[in-house]
């Protein structure tokens, strides 16, 4: 039996060590049904009306960072803007500075990129993670 995106969204906050709660799983919900990065703003409007605050969702976008199951990415609009991780589909952005088109880029340029980067390095024995976000003008805005 398919399991549904609610019961693989409890699934994954379990997996994490976090409770499944009604405002995880509907912040999970909106990342997954939107599909591209989110500000907490744009999340709010999306969320149903049952009175939660930005607090309420700063916090469980914080947990839900730190367990890395939601990314925090800067696409340079002045406030942070947050997607859901999908395992092994590993992905960076091409943002327009003019409409703020955002699209996202398949495959990953920063596998070599990190290689070379700590063949490079005097310090450094390993990276964690890496993020790539490209700007530029898109071609409705450029025509």
């Amino acid at each position: 039996m398919r399991k549904s995106k609610k019961e693989k969204h409890a699934d994954l906050l379990r997996a994490h060590g976090l409770k499944m709660t009604p405002k995880r799983l509907q912040l999970l919900s909106i990342l997954a049904r939107i599909k591209r990065p989110l500000s907490a703003h744009e999340i709010l409007k999306n969320w149903s009306q049952d009175g939660t605050d930005v607090v309420t969702l700063y916090r469980a976008l914080e947990a839900l960072t730190a367990a890395s199951i939601v990314r925090r990415v800067n696409l340079q609009h002045g406030h942070a803007d947050y997607e859901l991780v999908t395992p092994g589909k590993h992905h960076h952005h091409l943002v327009c500075t003019d409409c703020g088109t955002i699209e996202n880029i398949k495959g990953c340029p920063g596998d070599r990129t990190e290689k070379s980067v700590l063949r490079k390095s005097t310090r450094f024995s390993s990276i964690r993670e890496h993020s790539f976000e490209f700007f530029g003008t898109c071609r409705a805005c450029a025509a």
